[in-house]
């Protein structure tokens, strides 16, 4: 997703923090699904550039759908496990394109990011095994 420069300039100076949202399903029947919200991670004003304007950290994040039964096989999980991942990549390049946070690299969000889905990931899994 590329943005105008004028709408990025027009972002930088009007919202300190600009949430971008995307939607991402595997394909399964609709009311057999399950959902883990990824989150690239958020920070605040992180600089400003040569003008003096503010460059603030944008958040992005999106669901990823999933058939229940994925958390049932060893396969299954690393599946949804690299779906995730696949989500999480393209977030923080999304980000990356509108505002940087120059102490912070592509690899270190989507690290942050995939980690953020963990606890989700271990209550399903639990749930799961008790339904």
């Amino acid at each position: 997703m590329r943005l105008p420069v004028r709408l990025i300039h027009a972002l930088r100076s009007s919202m300190p923090i600009i949430i971008i949202g995307a939607f991402v399903v595997v394909g399964v029947q609709a009311a057999d699904l399950k959902e883990v919200t990824v989150i690239a991670p958020t920070i605040k004003t992180v600089g400003r550039d040569a003008s003096g304007t503010p460059i603030h950290q944008v958040t992005a994040s999106a669901r990823v759908q999933y058939n229940p039964i994925m958390l049932t096989t060893n396969s299954g999980r690393a599946l949804l496990q690299y779906k995730i991942s696949q989500v999480a990549q393209k977030l923080c390049r999304e980000i990356g394109n509108v505002a940087i946070n120059p102490a912070e690299d592509e690899g270190t969000c989507v690290k942050r990011a995939v980690d953020g889905t963990k606890v989700q990931l271990a209550a399903a899994m639990a749930q799961q095994k008790v339904g």
